[in-house]
């Protein structure tokens, strides 16, 4: 009962501190994370009792697909660079930077202690950039870099977790040719099971009729892909991924399971991270009463670790910026000075790092079980509370919107353009069935529904019948166009469902 009301409570306060964040135009990741700073002062149930190593296959799969769903191959592909440089050789760079300042800092843990901890310390959080990315008005383009290194970067890093936390156990050296070998492999077979489980939900999604019944399927889908991976020693992150942008690729998704989907997706990965972040909270509170006298000398460490994270992250989005602009990619961020400070800021550290942290076993160093939660709590303040609250100041400062494209209106207005045309052509196939007249009502009817995204209905009286069936199909063809485009190099989705989303309205409301 205790734990069934302590989950009500969590539940409770993140609808609370969302609702507080969007009145006060904060993101609600950062109100979380002090709310989680709070309640490590409040007495632990002696009830509470969730094992740490459930933290990750509980909370991650279902927030990583939330993310991943809103993504596509296209973006990947075009993205190939930003996945391999930040994702990954980044994530790489970060723990051999953090190992030496660890090894500097607490000489006691060891090189693998002190990788298993760099290793927790290193992947900055998707969900974290997600959420405060659209209050603080971020420009969609660095948001999708900042979204495509977030969904794979863990995979980085908690491979080297657990290599480092073998050896760690075993009292052995760290094995470099085991470990990669394990990355090899974890990526290889993540993607063979992403794709094959996709493939096969998008056939199962195509035989379900019921709207609810496939949200459903989605929902319990992320945890089996995770703990399949995982079982076979893959990494359950890059399958999660491969899984959602290969299901929604080749499903044939209606407007209805668009607007369903969203709808069901947003709140369960704001209340997620919401128990997530309280549950981690009450954790490091016990964690703190057993640091006792080296409370302060952890939040030294801490500090100290999130000043190298950030500048290691400075020096490589610098070197990123210049390949950028040498290699004429547009399309890419960071390609101005600017961007390398706002998106080095916004590298924040999140629940990865705190559910690593906290599975880490007493039995490989007293000093890291002790302090490392401390530490990690340090690295949050430091890389995601300050930025947070800093980043509406820093985007006023940083004059973004001078920035190629920054808002979009380049991109939304071409895709509007190409689904209006799409809409013109269908209505000209079908011009026989009309009087002119009503062709030229029905092309002012969706000149303005395309200038708009406001929905705005007019009644036809004369041919209803006919005039319903057009209208519906001309809607179709737009849709349609759009789905085509987002599955082409070049561009961005989050453009495209902005536009396909006022236009599954319309469709859904034509169809009454």
């Amino acid at each position: 009962m205790t734990l069934l009301l302590m989950l009500s409570g969590l539940l409770l306060a993140t609808v609370v501190v969302v609702a507080l964040g969007d009145r006060w135009g904060l993101p609600w990741p950062v109100l979380l994370t002090l709310v989680a700073a709070g309640g490590m002062f409040l007495p632990r149930p002696p009830e509470l009792d969730i094992p740490v190593d459930l933290m990750l296959p509980i909370f991650l799969p279902p927030l990583l697909w939330a993310l991943a769903r809103r993504t596509s191959w296209s973006v990947i592909k075009t993205q190939t660079t930003t996945i391999i440089w930040m994702s990954v050789v980044l994530v790489f760079a970060t723990i051999a930077a953090l190992t030496g300042s660890i090894l500097l800092l607490l000489p006691g843990v060891g090189v693998a202690g002190a990788i298993v901890l760099a290793a927790a310390l290193a992947p900055p959080d998707p969900v974290a950039v997600d959420a405060v990315a659209e209050p603080v008005g971020i420009p969609k383009r660095i948001t999708t870099s900042l979204q495509t290194e977030g969904l794979f970067n863990d995979a980085a890093s908690i491979v080297a977790f657990h290599v480092a936390l073998s050896a760690a156990i075993a009292g052995s050296d760290v094995s470099w040719l085991h470990g990669l070998g394990s990355f090899a492999w974890s990526v290889v077979g993540a993607i063979i099971i992403g794709l094959l489980v996709g493939r096969a939900a998008a056939w199962f999604t195509d035989h379900v009729d019921d709207t609810a019944a496939r949200n459903a399927f989605t929902w319990v889908l992320p945890f089996a892909v995770y703990i399949l991976a995982e079982e076979v020693s893959a990494s359950g992150v890059i399958a999660i991924v491969i899984a959602a942008v290969e299901m929604n690729s080749r499903a044939s998704l209606g407007a209805e399971d668009r607007l369903s989907g969203e709808a069901f997706w947003e709140p369960v990965e704001m209340l997620f991270t919401g128990v997530a972040f309280g549950l981690i909270g009450l954790n490091v509170g016990t964690a703190i009463e057993e640091v006792g006298s080296h409370l302060w000398h952890a939040v030294w460490v801490g500090a100290v670790l999130s000043v190298v994270a950030i500048l290691v992250r400075f020096a490589w989005l610098s070197l990123a910026m210049r390949a950028h602009m040498k290699r004429g990619r547009t399309f890419a961020a960071p390609l101005r000075r600017q961007e390398v400070l706002l998106m080095t800021w916004a590298g924040m550290r999140g629940l990865v790092t705190l559910a690593l942290v906290l599975s880490i076993p007493a039995t490989i160093s007293d000093t890291l079980h002790h302090e490392a939660s401390v530490i990690a709590l340090m690295v949050l303040l430091c890389t995601m509370v300050i930025p947070g609250l800093t980043l509406p100041w820093l985007m006023r400062k940083l004059n973004l919107e001078n920035g190629p494209d920054a808002s979009g209106d380049q991109a939304l207005e071409a895709l509007r353009r190409r689904a209006r045309n799409a809409s013109y052509q269908y209505m000209q196939q079908q011009s026989t069935q009309l009087p002119p007249e009503a062709l030229d009502a029905m092309s002012g009817w969706i000149e303005r529904q395309f200038d708009s995204e406001e929905e705005r209905h007019e009644e036809l009286t004369r041919w209803r019948d006919t005039a319903g069936k057009i209208r519906v199909g001309a809607l179709e063809a737009a849709q349609q166009e759009l789905l085509t485009a987002r599955s082409e190099r070049g561009v961005n989705p989050a453009y495209v469902d902005e536009v396909l989303g006022s236009i599954d309205r319309m469709l859904l409301a034509a169809k009454k």
